[in-house]
């Protein structure tokens, strides 16, 4: 008989408890996992070492369709443009020429 220890849920913390089982099968997806949190529905690896466990991530729950938020209009657009490229550095002024020296006559 195998014992694979118990392990902390990566998403919420709780323990998911040790099992006993005659064989050991590799786990490749949610459902062949023997450590389970079904609340956050995330199984561990069947690896009996603990830092050998990889944790498997099973079919999350769609997240609620989002009302689409009304678009902003063109002027917030470029706005946020603006924001987002700084205005280009001014070129310098050119180096004014010397005056002439003064001729005597």
């Amino acid at each position: 008989m195998v014992i694979l220890p118990r392990l902390r849920c990566p998403g919420c913390g709780k323990a998911m408890p040790a099992v006993k089982a005659k064989e050991v099968p590799p786990a490749e997806k949610f459902e062949d996992c023997l450590r389970r949190c079904n609340r956050c529905k995330i199984g561990a690896s069947n690896a009996k070492n603990p830092a050998k466990v990889k944790f498997i991530y099973g079919e999350q729950p769609a997240p609620a369709p989002e009302a689409e938020e009304a678009k902003p209009p063109a002027e917030l657009q470029a706005e946020k443009q603006e924001e987002a490229d700084p205005a280009p550095q001014k070129p310098e002024e050119p180096d004014q020429e010397p005056p002439a020296p003064a001729q005597d006559k």
